[in-house]
């Protein structure tokens, strides 16, 4: 299974931090994914080759285009795969391997273009999402548009499926996979989650 890790965003509300370098718990947010992934084959995506050097040691790649926000990220994933990939932010500290594992099975099973989780109150979760080398095309015919919703070339592509959210309690039972850090706050947030999630874990062994 592939799987690309975006660490291109500025984190401007953060003032401008590297989201990848934050230590959740005494570990950088990249080490706890690359570290959760190490079954599966990675790429980080990064916004050029200065934040590149961040990352030395491990697989990496450029945004295809400058300054185009996720939509240059899962480009690049997919140019670089050119097969079926799990797209996943950063600043989600928390995702589970076997959540992706669903997702990628999912997407799989049904041939989609775009696998994207939803909420039950129709929110969308396009930044931990199956992507299918298919949508490259619309990918770019949004950058020739300087379209930068991610949602735009999705909704254009052939074959989308929406996954319910829900679903996924079995594997991941308070969806803390979908946990993003934006803000100090989800930072200290994430802090005590790591802290009542590693107590839990043990609890299990």
């Amino acid at each position: 299974m592939n799987v690309a890790i975006l660490v291109g965003g500025k984190g401007r509300r953060l003032g401008g931090a590297e989201k990848s370098q934050i230590r959740i718990c005494g570990k950088k947010i990249i080490e706890r994914l690359t570290e959760e992934f190490a079954e599966f084959e990675t790429v980080i995506v990064c916004r050029d080759e200065g934040q590149k050097r961040l990352f030395e040691g491990h697989c990496c790649v450029v945004d295809s285009v400058r300054n185009f926000g996720p939509l240059a990220g899962i480009h690049s994933a997919l140019k670089h795969f050119r097969r079926r990939t799990v797209v996943v932010a950063c600043d989600m500290p928390f995702v589970k391997a076997k959540v992706l594992e669903k997702l990628y099975a999912e997407a799989e099973k049904c041939d989609a273009d775009v696998l994207l989780p939803v909420w039950n109150d129709g929110r969308l979760e396009p930044l931990l999402a199956v992507y299918s080398p298919n949508i490259i095309h619309e990918i770019e015919r949004s950058f020739e548009k300087n379209e930068r919703k991610i949602l735009a070339p999705v909704f254009r592509s052939n074959n989308v499926a929406l996954y319910d959210i829900e679903c996924l309690r079995k594997i991941d039972k308070n969806l803390i996979s979908f946990f993003n850090v934006n803000t100090r706050e989800d930072v200290e947030r994430a802090e005590k989650l790591c802290l009542s999630t590693d107590l839990e874990e043990r609890s299990r062994i």
